[in-house]
């Protein structure tokens, strides 16, 4: 009987073993584009950048995160110039992942306004070593639904993301 007890102790810790654990590091960037370089940031961009932190930490992952960076102009760039700094700092910081929200104001009444929404976000997953883009979407206002609001789109943008982590 003893011998069945310690059995019983040790498969969980078996289960631990046998199980695979994967937690990524992982770096974010949220960058606003097509409003003036003066101003606070937005409401809708702070909601992006917390929509993704929460989804990945409550998964599991180790994250942090850049503050929110302003560009007069999006770039047709994978990382804009300015953004390439930040990536850097990632991968010396030892991140495995890179993702980076750019929201584009561009167009959008009033772009001063702290409670305007994106025109179009663009969220980028790039492996960091060898670095690599893994996954792009493009989410546009025009395709939101009555209600939908920007966290619970942030994320699902997040969620749309994690089955590609494993692309190492």
């Amino acid at each position: 009987m003893g011998s069945l007890k310690r059995g019983y102790r040790l498969v969980p810790l078996w289960l631990l073993l046998v199980s695979p654990v994967f937690a990524a590091n992982i770096s974010f960037l949220v960058i606003e584009t097509g409003i003036r370089e003066e101003g606070a940031v937005h409401e809708s961009s702070n909601l992006w950048e917390t929509g993704l932190l929460d989804v990945f930490f409550d998964a599991g992952h180790i994250v942090s995160n850049a503050p929110i960076m302003r560009l007069n102009k999006s770039q047709n760039k994978e990382i804009p110039d300015e953004a390439r700094g930040n990536l850097e700092e990632a991968i010396q910081g030892g991140a495995d992942f890179f993702i980076l929200a750019l929201l584009d104001y561009q167009g959008a009444a009033a772009a001063n306004a702290p409670k305007i929404k994106p025109q179009a976000v663009s969220v980028r997953l790039f492996r960091t070593r060898p670095y690599k883009l893994l996954y792009e979407q493009f989410y546009s206002d025009g395709a939101q639904t009555p209600g939908n609001d920007e966290l619970t789109k942030a994320k699902g943008a997040a969620r749309s993301i994690i089955p590609h982590l494993g692309k190492r």
